[in-house]
């Protein structure tokens, strides 16, 4: 009897195995990091509504689509001033859906002390319309239409990148990437394509579903070369903290999570300031965030461990939801209570008839109330 179990369980580890075997996916079979990592050819876009002062207008050769080959639209700026010795540190930026190069965005960054290239990954480029005194942006697409090609997206996004290290005054060892929601579920596939990059930004997705068949559910996480940092909220109805929590134990290089509740979600999340901080951290020896660990619940007791104070932990706080029967997930009410911190230890008393929390540490007051570290986000079954 106990071959037999001993057998049955051996067959349930390979199925499992298995399984995990069918989703994950070596990013070889779809890009060649080799040829994406030489940069491409670029020249003036030379669409008089798209220009911008400050910055520099461009079009770069991209990944071939059906065999054609397709420039893209970008955006380049540098901060002002001198270089530093080095070349200045610079940002790759990818938007969300719906989105577009933002010259607003890749001001806010140059203004604090980044080079940027900011691309537009659906084959289109901003152009600006006054109307009424206020100007507008639109988006023109660009011979071909408008498309959404995952394979092409996130190889334009590495070519970027080579581009951005190959110009004047930009220091190549000093790089970061910040994707926007779509940009950030690219973002993910990215990370195991292009190992050059100091750190990456996932604001708002990035996660696993593997309910999802398309290439941007998670399978390359695995894959992850460079540390990455996930800024999400419980409320976002574009993923779930699950999926996000699942993409940080897949990912070799996961670095830290910031989970917020009622983080808006919109290009907004360019201004984080928990963005601007992850990026001085890597690129300008600033102070780290603050990090926890994964949490232990013991006689109702939820705690996590200090695992980096940052600037000094000022507040913790339990996030925590009871709404266990309101679907989706997005429309669930959630509600913060404080948390203490003794010896190194961030802990909480759980509420009556919780159903999903998680911890954060913060170590300053900001906008959006996202400069902190979280735990891992937990779930706790129906009470019989």
């Amino acid at each position: 009897m106990k071959k037999m179990t001993f057998a049955v369980s051996a067959m349930l580890l390979a199925s499992l195995l298995s399984a995990a075997d069918a989703f994950t996916e070596d990013p070889s079979k779809y890009w060649d990091a080799g040829e994406l990592m030489k940069a491409p050819p670029y020249k003036p876009a030379g669409f008089p509504d798209s220009e911008s002062e400050g910055l520099k207008a461009i079009l770069f050769d991209g990944m071939p689509v059906n065999g054609r080959k397709c420039p893209v639209f970008a955006y380049v700026g540098y901060p002002g001033g001198r270089a530093p010795a080095g070349g200045f540190p610079a940002m790759v930026q990818a938007h969300g859906g719906g989105g577009t190069a933002y010259e607003k965005y890749a001001k806010l960054w140059m203004r604090n002390g980044y080079a940027v290239i900011a691309l537009d990954w659906h084959n289109q480029r901003p152009a600006y319309a006054v109307e009424n005194g206020k100007t507008n942006i639109v988006q023109v697409p660009l011979e071909g239409g408008r498309r959404q090609d995952h394979v092409a997206n996130v190889g334009n996004m590495v070519l970027a990148h080579s581009l951005l290290r190959s110009l004047p005054d930009i220091n190549p060892g000093k790089t970061g990437f910040i994707g926007i929601s779509w940009g950030s579920w690219y973002g993910a596939m990215v990370a195991a394509v292009d190992s050059r990059f100091t750190f990456m930004l996932e604001v708002y997705c990035g996660g696993i579903n593997k309910t999802d068949t398309r290439l941007i559910n998670g399978r390359f996480l695995h894959a992850a070369k460079v540390p990455m940092y996930w800024i999400a909220g419980p409320t976002d109805q574009n993923v779930t903290l699950a999926q996000i929590g699942a993409a940080c134990g897949e990912a070799p290089t996961y670095a830290n999570r910031t989970f917020v509740v009622n983080l808006p979600h919109s290009h907004i999340g360019y201004e984080f300031p928990v963005c601007f901080r992850v990026a001085d951290f890597h690129l300008k020896g600033g102070p780290p965030i603050p990090k926890l660990g994964d949490s232990t619940v013991t006689d109702g007791i939820i705690s996590s461990s200090v695992l980096e104070k940052g600037k000094g932990i000022q507040k913790c706080l339990l996030c925590y939801t009871a709404d266990r029967g309101v679907t989706p997930w997005h429309k669930r009410k959630w509600k913060t209570q404080p948390a203490a911190l003794k010896d190194g230890v961030v802990s909480a008393k759980l509420p009556d008839g919780v159903f999903q929390c998680f911890l954060s540490a913060y170590d300053q007051d900001a906008p959006f109330n996202c400069c902190c570290g979280s735990s891992d986000f937990r779930e706790f079954p129906a009470q019989e």
